[in-house]
């Protein structure tokens, strides 16, 4: 089997929304096994498990209007809160699976750790999405609504 170029992916982004694309571009390197040093591979996962950790300290959406009450806002901010609650068994999972690939390094232990990973990424973009709309909520307005200006309109 011929080898693997790696391509270079760059550094980690510090801020959530970008770290999340990085990772899962990283982790779906990892499930086409290409070569990527073990060291980087702990990096990578170390990067992700601080940017979740990260978020879940910052808290939830802001108090709601009246009006927001009335629109789902309550529903939308425990599903917030039990994702962070998942967030922390995701950042539970890719310690474990980073482990099992330390002690046997080999292609279908990254592959597992890569395809979690993207499992991870697009729950956490799910999250976010229902972050944006629960800000929009608590602001007393209406997801989708917003009006569409023209180029140069304000």
């Amino acid at each position: 089997m011929p080898e693997r170029s790696t391509p270079y992916l760059g550094e980690p982004p510090t801020e959530l929304d970008p770290l999340v694309d990085w990772f899962d571009r990283f982790s779906t390197r990892l499930v086409l096994l290409d070569e990527i040093p073990l060291a980087r591979v702990r990096e990578a996962v170390a990067a992700m498990v601080a940017g979740i950790t990260t978020h879940r300290a910052g808290g939830g959406p802001s108090e709601p209007s009246e009006r927001a009450r009335s629109s789902g806002l309550a529903a939308l901010r425990r599903t917030l809160r039990a994702d962070h609650e998942q967030l922390a068994a995701s950042v539970r999972e890719l310690g474990w699976l980073l482990g099992i690939v330390e002690r046997d390094d080999h292609g279908g232990n990254r592959q597992a750790l890569g395809q979690y990973g993207r499992l991870v990424c697009e729950a956490l973009r799910r999250h976010r999405a229902e972050e944006r709309e629960a800000a929009l909520l608590a602001e007393g307005r209406v997801p989708g609504t917003a009006r569409i200006r023209a180029p140069g309109q304000r």
